[in-house]
């Protein structure tokens, strides 16, 4: 039923027991998790360290996409990873639209009423505009 499960993870995000059900979804299903990483191109993200210039933001979507890649292994799941520029809920239903992805699985942030209502969420976002199905942790 599912071969492709795509996880969006954002760069400060961290593979706690929260997403034990998505390794183990994935695991009955003998799905690949691709975990997508969007390093968001709404925030300043370029520094300069040493002469150097360094796409901080890219570096810290990449570092969590191998944080959830690592888990995945541990858990004996097929796991790819992907890092992408752009708005985060934009680039996840490009992304699923574009790749065959049976699943979306994404976690809720917990946010006061008054700042989700503010801002809404990259999830609510998501399930809004994609026809992929979503699974909320």
């Amino acid at each position: 039923m599912y071969e492709r499960l795509l996880l969006p993870v954002g760069e400060k995000a961290s593979p706690d027991d929260r997403y034990e059900p998505v390794f183990d979804l994935a695991r009955e299903h003998g799905a690949t998790i691709v975990v997508l990483s969007v390093a968001d191109t709404n925030r300043d993200s370029v520094t300069n360290l040493g002469g150097e210039v360094i796409d901080t933001l890219e570096t810290e979507a990449t570092d969590a996409a191998e944080r959830f890649a690592d888990r995945a292994r541990e858990h004996s799941v097929r796991v790819e990873t992907e890092v992408v520029q752009g708005t985060p809920h934009e680039e996840v239903v490009a992304y699923a639209d574009a790749r065959e992805i049976d699943l979306i699985v994404m976690r809720k942030r917990e946010r006061g009423r008054l700042q989700e209502a503010l801002l809404g969420s990259v999830t609510d976002r998501v399930i809004r505009l994609t026809d992929t199905p979503v699974l909320v942790l």
